[in-house]
């Protein structure tokens, strides 16, 4: 059979100051997309190797991953889904789709983008099957369970699990396609915005929720269950926390199912909130441990959560509560980038550095020192987050300043990972602390940390969610909202 294949995955932040642009996602097509992502952890590596393991042709249609940030411009994504519809044309007939998507990815205009994305294909294969994976924390819609057969997502958090999702997804749809199973979902929607830095499905309450579907998938009532714990820095209409099933032929035991973990997820609501420490509190504490490395998460200033990645503010800090620890640091500045070049490697550097994007909750900071690197900031992951997978962080500078050590950037990091420290030649073990602008999902490939502290310091992917100037969630909403 020949089976379409598509991977698009950008995670939309409104909040965020910088708008989303169509080279952001490094597309290819055709023959291309193979020569790039076969081979990678990913879920279209997974794809690959089931369908090719199962004698299939494999189509690739077309592949792009863009950092999370603000809406795709009008422009950008009309010019996406021209290209998408192009390759859905020139690729029949098609017997079927496999499409990874985030579930998050929005448009000024476009709420919903993978919806319209998903709909397009239904409108293009007719009632040929479309098998769908998402991001745990995608914002699972109508449109998307309405013009797809099954979605299947991550299960994981610290999401280690890109590939075997791909897997499961193909896998599902071999299924399908021999008509063992008939595909029914069901899902249900919640009130409900949860942060995620207490998300992790190795313990706490979205272990709780997704070991009830799993309970129902061990009685063979469904054959695959998500939970969608939504970015919550989106300000959408049908936005909310979500829980869906699959089942074989029955949409009253997949009903059944998505319901009994909806009630457990609203039921566990409170326990996804977890304290934060100021910056001097934090910075003190990381001092006083006895060995390294402590992470400090700055989860405000994710880069996977959207946010610029500009934030210097615990620099100071760094210096005046811990002037005796080594520590490492990066930083999204392309000024200071262009500074250090034409100063060269060996020379000082003194400017003003952070603060470039987000300048509401951001100030730049005075950097006095060194200038140790130039590179190109080209890497691939190496750990159990994408492994294979390429990163590109732009025109990359290493500074030193005293004790501190700072990884400056072009364009934003993927700081889930420590191969943005690896890369250039830096290792995290060697500093006493580490910051890392990440909510969760670094805890996966910091586990040689000592210890972890979550710092509550101001921006756009805050953990106070209240703070936020939502304009068009649906109300009411919890936590924004008396329930």
């Amino acid at each position: 059979m020949r089976i379409g294949v598509g991977y698009l995955l950008q995670e939309t932040n409104t909040f965020s100051p910088v708008e989303t642009r169509w080279e952001d996602f490094g597309l290819v097509e055709g023959g291309e997309v193979i020569d790039r992502w076969r081979g990678t952890e990913t879920e279209i590596g997974g794809f690959f190797d089931v369908l090719e393991g199962a004698g299939h042709e494999a189509v690739p249609l077309f592949a792009g991953w863009a950092m999370t940030a603000g809406n795709l411009s009008s422009a950008t994504f009309e010019r996406l889904t021209s290209m998408i519809g192009e390759r859905f044309e020139e690729a029949q007939p098609l017997d079927a789709l496999l499409i990874a998507l985030h579930g998050s990815m929005s448009a000024h205009g476009v709420d919903d983008c993978d919806g319209q994305i998903i709909e397009m294909a239904r409108q293009n294969l007719g009632d040929k099957t479309i098998v769908v994976t998402l991001d745990l924390h995608a914002n699972l819609t109508t449109k998307m369970v309405h013009s797809s057969n099954a979605i299947v997502s991550y299960q994981t958090y610290p999401h280690v699990d890109m590939y075997s999702t791909g897997v499961s997804a193909a896998e599902l749809l071999l299924r399908s396609l021999k008509e063992e199973v008939r595909l029914v979902s069901c899902f249900k929607k919640l009130p409900l915005i949860v942060g995620p830095e207490n998300m992790q499905t190795t313990n706490g309450p979205m272990e709780e929720v997704f070991n009830v579907g799993y309970m129902a998938r061990k009685r063979g009532e469904v054959l695959t269950v998500s939970a969608f714990g939504v970015q919550p820095w989106l300000d959408v209409g049908e936005m909310g926390c979500a829980t869906l099933a699959v089942s074989d032929k029955s949409l009253e035991l997949a009903d059944n199912c998505a319901t009994d973990m909806a009630h457990h997820f609203w039921n566990l609501r409170e326990k996804f909130t977890i304290p934060l420490l100021r910056p001097r509190e934090a910075v003190t504490l990381a001092a006083s441990e006895d060995r390294g490395p402590v992470v400090l998460a700055e989860i405000s200033d994710a880069p996977t959560a959207g946010a610029p990645g500009d934030s210097a503010e615990l620099l100071l800090p760094l210096e005046q509560y811990a002037p005796d620890r080594t520590a490492l640091i990066w930083i999204r500045d392309p000024m200071v980038v262009m500074q250090a070049i034409a100063v060269g490697v060996g020379g000082k550097l003194r400017t003003a550095i952070g603060g470039g994007f987000d300048k509401t909750n951001h100030t730049p900071v005075l950097f006095d020192g060194a200038v140790c690197s130039v590179t190109d900031g080209q890497f691939r992951f190496t750990g159990n987050y994408n492994k294979g997978m390429l990163n590109n962080m732009g025109t990359t500078v290493v500074l030193k300043s005293k004790k501190t050590t700072i990884v400056v950037t072009e364009a934003p990091a993927n700081m889930i990972s420590p191969d943005v420290y690896f890369s250039q030649g830096l290792d995290p073990q060697d500093y006493h602390i580490v910051v890392v602008k990440s909510c969760n999902s670094f805890r996966s490939e910091y586990k040689f940390s000592s210890r972890v502290i979550l710092v509550d310091t101001p921006g756009i992917s805050p953990a106070n969610l209240r703070g936020l100037p939502y304009e068009r969630v649906p109300r009411p909403i919890y936590p924004l909202d008396p329930m």
